[in-house]
């Protein structure tokens, strides 16, 4: 979804999911700084609002759409 919107949408190569707990999150993606316990744990339950920061996420990291086009053919 971007922006709310179901319409709008894009096609990624995905090339690594890892699951983990929310807290260690921020730390594996090196943004620590930008997303403080708190931050991130606010902006979560935006969306899923009963997470607690020990509970399993997964984090899919992807190629952006323009790179991903390449495997795509």
């Amino acid at each position: 979804w971007c922006g709310g919107n179901s319409g709008n949408t894009v096609v990624v190569w995905v090339n690594r999911c890892t699951d983990l707990q929310l807290i260690e999150a921020a730390e594996f993606l090196g943004k620590t700084e930008e997303w403080p316990e708190k931050v991130m744990l606010d902006g979560m339950r935006v969306h899923y609002p009963n997470i607690q920061l020990t509970d399993t996420v997964q984090v899919v990291e992807h190629y952006s759409p323009e790179e991903s086009l390449s495997y795509l053919g």
